[in-house]
């Protein structure tokens, strides 16, 4: 919960910031640079904040702040990997719009849609990672324990508590693809017919959220299990090596401002066909190969 007040916080102060620097003081791109990092810096103060007056199990004092090289090492080898693949969502969304821009149709249409679509995929997507990040809290710490039951428990549960949540995002995307696609486009050069591509984006791409929630909980798992690469691995398959080239096969399509959005459920699919094969691997050399 504090973790919880503490992003809610940043969030807040980066759109009342956004708006007083962008409108009232004219400070423009500025302005908005600006309110994203003093958005941040309130939520580093205010998580430290909770961390030194509740985290009572942990003493604050600054004689305890001794740097142990060996552990900092192994959590970089673990976070690289993490950064990286959060840097690979940005990658995609720049491929996607240059690819998205060599199609046969009104470029802004089906840039815009896709723009509007990456928004509202957003809350799927972390969704997922949020519980990919619980799976990895719960798992590792079975694992480190020795306790193969557990483990075993935690890999199962973890990964059908995200197919749930996906699951349900799915309907809910579904039945409220129209309002969303709306709620996102509200601009003066909004058309109908963005509004209905979006649509047509959400309800197709939601598809696959379920295979997308599988492949982010198994990711969660091999870095639970102190995989480095597989996680950037499999984030590198689903984001741009699967996506990029299908994207690019129906651009060459008339009908592409339609089709085109099929890609991200194949995408998914394929991804998460190679996350079952990775994973059974996985858990044979580190789970089973565990003493009860």
């Amino acid at each position: 919960m504090f973790s919880t007040i503490a992003q809610i916080a940043g969030a807040l102060t980066n759109i009342i910031l956004d708006y007083i620097f962008i409108y009232p003081l004219n400070m423009k791109v500025e302005g908005a640079a600006l309110a994203t990092i003093l958005g941040q810096f309130v939520s580093l103060i205010i998580a430290m904040v909770f961390h030194y007056l509740k985290n009572k199990e942990i003493s604050g004092n600054l004689k305890y702040l001794k740097p142990n090289w060996p552990i900092i090492k192994e959590i970089y080898t673990i976070g690289l990997s993490a950064t990286l693949m959060q840097g690979l969502l940005s990658i995609m969304m720049a491929g996607m719009n240059a690819i998205l821009g060599l199609a046969n149709a009104n470029a802004t249409i089906l840039v815009g849609s896709f723009g509007i679509y990456y928004k509202i995929q957003q809350i799927a997507l972390f969704s997922c990672f949020g519980l990919s990040n619980t799976i990895i809290t719960i798992l590792s710490f079975n694992y480190g324990l020795n306790n193969k039951q557990r483990a075993k428990e935690s890999i199962k549960y973890g990964i059908i508590a995200t197919l749930i949540v996906a699951f349900i995002i799915t309907l809910l995307f579904e039945i409220i693809a129209n309002p969303l696609a709306k709620l996102f486009a509200l601009s003066e050069n909004s058309t109908v017919e963005l509004i209905d591509v979006c649509e047509k984006a959400i309800r197709i791409a939601s598809i696959g959220y379920i295979f997308m929630g599988f492949s982010v909980a198994v990711q969660g798992v091999f870095q639970a299990l102190r995989y480095s690469l597989k996680p950037l691995f499999t984030a590198m398959l689903r984001l741009i090596i699967f996506t990029f080239p299908v994207a690019y096969l129906f651009t060459l399509s008339s009908n592409v401002i339609n089709i085109v959005w099929w890609t991200f459920p194949i995408a998914e699919i394929l991804m998460a066909s190679i996350s079952l094969l990775l994973l059974k691997n996985v858990i044979r050399k580190r789970i089973n190969s565990m003493e009860d």
